[in-house]
């Protein structure tokens, strides 16, 4: 992860499309991290760590990309078929989106294991299957459930974040959005 700006930099150079950026970094970072796992990383010994890092990671990235070229057509199929159909073209108001988003960011200030639980019941599954899937007592869940959400609001609530009627009145004086384009 500390080299991730490395990857970003050589995805850049190999002239990756910015919104399948991610995507691929996601596939090179779990390639890599299973790599070194079943030890099949070696510096050589002539060589310094970090500039034996960066090569290595440089051929890892470069053979992704050339991976994600040779499979592009599908990443774009699958980049299409990204709406819900359960949405059926709705798009919520801008002020709704700007709440999602800082709920969102809330969401990632959590502990791991909260934002789990919190993500999970979000998505509609209750305690006990939680703690099914992950294992767990229905009990722990319970109680990871409280804090977590108890810290979302704290989250959402910063001091230095727009209020609500701050944010419908920034947006009633933009100018209206036009339709979202598709990454080319």
């Amino acid at each position: 992860m500390r080299n991730s700006s490395i990857i970003k930099d050589n995805l850049r150079r190999l002239k990756v499309p910015e919104c399948d950026r991610s995507d691929v970094m996601q596939d090179i970072l779990l390639s890599a991290w299973r790599t070194v796992e079943a030890g099949g990383f070696h510096a050589s010994e002539r060589l310094p760590v970090n500039t034996a890092v960066r090569r290595w990671l440089f051929v890892v990235t470069w053979h992704h990309t050339t991976h994600y070229r040779e499979h592009q057509h599908q990443w774009e199929k699958g980049r299409a078929s990204y709406t819900h159909p359960a949405i059926d073209g709705y798009m919520p108001p801008p002020s709704e989106q700007v709440e999602a988003r800082l709920s969102l960011r809330g969401l990632e200030r959590l502990d791991p294991l909260l934002r789990d639980a919190v993500a999970d019941s979000a998505l509609g599954y209750t305690a006990e299957e939680i703690a099914a899937e992950h294992g767990q007592n229905p009990n722990t869940i319970q109680n990871r459930l409280v804090r977590g959400r108890k810290q979302l609001r704290r989250a959402v609530r910063l001091k230095d974040a727009p209020t609500l009627f701050a944010l419908r009145s920034m947006l009633a004086r933009m100018a209206p959005l036009g339709p979202l384009s598709s990454c080319s």
